[in-house]
């Protein structure tokens, strides 16, 4: 591995960690407006990434809310990828802004858009940062669940599913 690659792959590492410190912080007592408006909301997903490597990865989640509208989280995902009729082990991390459209539950289905900066391992490259921008929609809550379907880029074209914990009142 090349130093540069090296110096590369830690300063996405370090981009990614930051915005998931970011997300993960508290609000100070006298910032709090309202308890759920602090409430952690983990997941765990599938996705299919679609490039000259493609890759399938399982991975977990965890958002925090950052306003009525705004969540933060981070993902961490492992699964294969395959090149030239081989496969190797592949992972990604992404830190993610996710802007929901109908933050209080008002419709059953509500669409969403989430970006942010990833690095991704598919084994014929070493670890490279990418731009990730998804847009998705979560359905009706079934228990203590959510479910949502994906599409948009990030290291190639991404599907995706998640399963994420409803908060009472609120997506």
């Amino acid at each position: 591995m090349t130093p540069r690659r090296v110096i590369v792959g830690r300063r996405c590492l370090a981009i990614v960690a930051s915005l998931g410190l970011c997300g993960a912080t508290r609000l100070a007592g006298a910032q709090a407006s309202r308890p759920s408006t602090a409430r952690l909301q983990p997941e765990v997903r599938a996705d299919f990434i679609g490039a000259r490597t493609s890759a399938a990865h399982v991975g977990v989640g965890i958002a925090v809310s950052a306003g009525t509208y705004v969540r933060v989280g981070i993902v961490g995902a492992a699964g294969q990828a395959w090149h030239d009729g081989r496969s190797t082990a592949a992972g990604r991390v992404d830190g993610l802004i996710r802007f929901v459209v109908d933050p209080l539950r008002e419709f059953r289905w509500a669409p969403y858009a989430s970006g942010g900066l990833g690095a991704i391992y598919n084994g014929s490259d070493k670890w490279r940062a990418v731009l990730v921008g998804v847009i998705g929609v979560e359905g009706p809550a079934t228990g203590h669940v959510v479910p949502a379907i994906e599409l948009g880029f990030g290291g190639g074209a991404r599907i995706g599913v998640a399963l994420r914990r409803a908060m009472a009142g609120r997506r």
